[in-house]
């Protein structure tokens, strides 16, 4: 199976060993007389005027070129190619809308921005906050593409290199060689961080993503602001796909949206980004190549059979199994608050109830409840304490407690033992005439869980939410809008880290969770690549069988974008390295083609040699793929 990951559904196709070149493989070829060009196009949320001043500044910071811009997301720079610059943005109209559509919270009687004097920020009602915009990139050959956003400016200002934290062979703010799909997942994610950052600063006046991204990396006690713009970035995945007014392209790549989020959130090996000299004729993606094959070869030689088990059990931890524990364990908990509880209608005194296959009992001053019994099938058990309750139309009911449970399916078993709880209940009780779109109700459950396995043990912190709606046949709906579980998984062949995350991509379509995207992150030491990282979106059952996916690694601090697509067994691998860099190589029998490329300029073929897959170069020296 691992040749199938690495090198990722070709390391069989592409065959061969060595290099027919005689030459060292980190030497230049000679091809420096080829002439480029490059030029920057640029992007920002729709919710800032496009209007102002873009400074163009060299790697020192100098200001190269000043101009003013009647529309940032329509202006295009020319720049010095394999340079670095960065890019700043100045606003004209600092104004920013609310961009919830939910709305951005109460305001004072008077305010000037509230037009229709409800005492709230409505959606597209002016807020107070006003951003700054900066990022800074690398001008490969051809059309760059740079897209600001404030923690762009946080992450530029701190000297800082976002490659590995975006799982991506480019920073989550610049794009070079890319396709539609890049395009809407850039700007996805750019809108996510600029929504987080105005909703962030209509709560907290004195919010500022600079302060809280600092306060993140340099790893201070005090966090609870990153956090807080964490959840908000993540909120507007959500946000847009449980509304008719969202973003319709989002749905296509809410899985790599989530999951760059959520890595960047969480990314803690933060790095000076480098300044080097870049050569047009750098041989470094070939090895960056080379460096993934050679580990899998080296691999599948010596430790095949153990890397297959345990590829077969993370593939079985993840399994439908235990889904349907946590989704009992979460569904559980929202019903039996919603209805014995302070939230519920009227007043529900202190008693034994039935939920259907579940007996409950309930007590007051404190708060307690006995679960048992059965739900969705499965035996459950829950003890719940909650000291108090907050319930407030205005500021949303929030619960916070400690909680024991247990959860059996079969062979997999969910322990909950947290000292705490905590579940929020966002939005409207029930639908009305006035406002027959909203939600009836958004549950998170943040806790530590640990699920057993017959292989192994799964342990991490969970966060899960739950969005309950009314869909267009009149039935209400409880839909999984957010799924994160960070840990580790251990058995006696392995200890992984982990970083899951899951979203519901189609939540009006269909049964409910029937379209959930999900997002693996692993970090998974391998003999000869011990700081080897795999990311990949996509369905559990399918992490193993990589023969048309996109995936990212990085090994010895190099990142690497991969996409396979194997077609009746004729296979194509592009490889996207840092810089613009990138290699596409075509197979159809022992037939090669293809190309490696620089931005938008081709340094040289893919062809065969006497067999040999490589790549040949116009002054005639070729280099084997292996």
């Amino acid at each position: 199976m691992l040749k199938q990951i690495i090198p990722l559904g070709v390391a069989i196709a592409l065959a061969g060993c060595g290099s027919s070149s005689d030459s060292d493989s980190s030497e230049s070829v000679a091809v420096s007389e080829i002439a480029t060009s490059s030029s920057v196009s640029f992007y920002i949320s729709n919710w800032q005027s496009p209007q102002g001043t873009l400074n163009v500044l060299d790697s020192d910071g100098v200001v190269q070129e000043s101009i003013e811009v009647e529309n940032i997301n329509t202006a295009s720079v020319s720049v010095t190619p394999l340079t670095f610059n960065s890019f700043e943005f100045i606003p004209s109209d600092t104004a920013l809308p609310c961009p919830r559509f939910t709305g951005c919270g109460r305001t004072v009687r008077g305010d000037v921005n509230d037009l229709n004097a409800n005492r709230l920020i409505d959606y597209q009602e002016l807020t107070t906050v006003t951003l700054n915009y900066k990022a800074d990139a690398f001008s490969a050959p051809g059309v760059n593409k740079v897209y600001l956003s404030p923690l762009s400016k946080a992450i530029t200002e701190e000297g800082f290199s976002a490659t590995q934290a975006s799982l991506s062979a480019t920073p989550f703010y610049h794009l070079t060689h890319s396709n539609l799909n890049a395009s809407v997942e850039a700007e996805m994610v750019t809108n996510a961080f600029t929504y987080a950052a105005i909703l962030a600063g209509v709560a907290d006046s004195s919010f500022s993503v600079k302060s809280a991204f600092n306060a993140f990396t340099n790893l201070e006690t005090d966090q609870q602001a990153w956090q807080d713009y964490s959840d908000l970035a993540a909120q507007y995945v959500t946000d847009n796909l449980f509304s008719d007014q969202g973003n319709a392209l989002l749905k296509n790549v809410a899985g790599q949206v989530k999951q760059t989020i959520a890595s960047v959130t969480t990314f803690t090996n933060w790095q000076a980004r480098s300044a080097e000299v870049q050569s047009l004729d750098s041989r470094e993606l070939l090895v960056d190549t080379r460096n993934i094959i050679g580990v899998a070869r080296l691999q599948e030689k010596s430790y095949s059979d153990e890397l297959d088990a345990k590829f077969t059990e993370l593939e079985g931890a993840f399994d439908e199994d235990t889904q349907r524990t946590l989704d009992a364990l979460s569904n559980a908990l929202n019903e039996v608050i919603t209805n014995y509880s302070p939230l519920a209608d009227g007043s529900t005194p202190s008693g034994q109830y039935k939920l259907r296959d579940l007996d409950i009992d309930y007590n007051q001053s404190p708060y307690t409840w006995a679960i048992t019994g059965t739900y969705d099938e499965l035996p459950i058990t829950i003890d719940l304490s909650i000291p108090t309750f907050r319930v407030s139309g205005v500021l949303g009911n929030k619960i916070e407690g400690v909680m024991s449970a247990t959860v059996t399916n079969g062979a997999t078993v969910l322990s909950v033992d947290v000292s705490e709880l905590l579940i929020e209940f966002d939005g409207i009780d029930a639908q009305s005439e006035l406002n027959p779109e909203a939600d009836t109700g958004i549950t998170q459950v943040t806790t530590n869980v640990i699920i057993n396995k017959a292989a192994g043990k799964l342990e991490g912190d969970l966060s899960v939410n739950l969005n309950r709606f009314v869909n267009s046949l009149g039935e209400e709906s409880t839909t999984l809008s957010t799924f994160d579980f960070n840990g580790d998984y251990v058995s006696d062949i392995q200890n992984t880290a982990f970083h899951i995350t899951a979203v519901e991509a189609s939540p009006f379509v269909g049964e409910d969770n029937d379209d959930l995207a999900f997002t693996f992150e692993l970090d998974f030491p391998l003999s000869g690549a011990s700081d080897f990282k795999f990311a990949y979106v996509g369905d559990v059952e399918n992490l193993s069988e990589l023969t048309s996916t996109d995936i990212f690694v990085s090994i010895q601090n190099r990142a690497l974008d991969l996409r396979i697509r194997d077609v009746s067994g004729n296979i194509n691998l592009i490889a996207k390295g840092e810089n613009g860099r990138w290699l596409d190589v075509k197979q159809k029998g022992r037939n090669y083609s293809g190309g490696l490329y620089f931005g938008d300029t081709k340094l040289a073929d893919v062809t065969a040699v006497r067999g040999i897959p490589g790549v040949l170069f116009p002054n005639g020296e070729f280099e084997s793929l292996f």
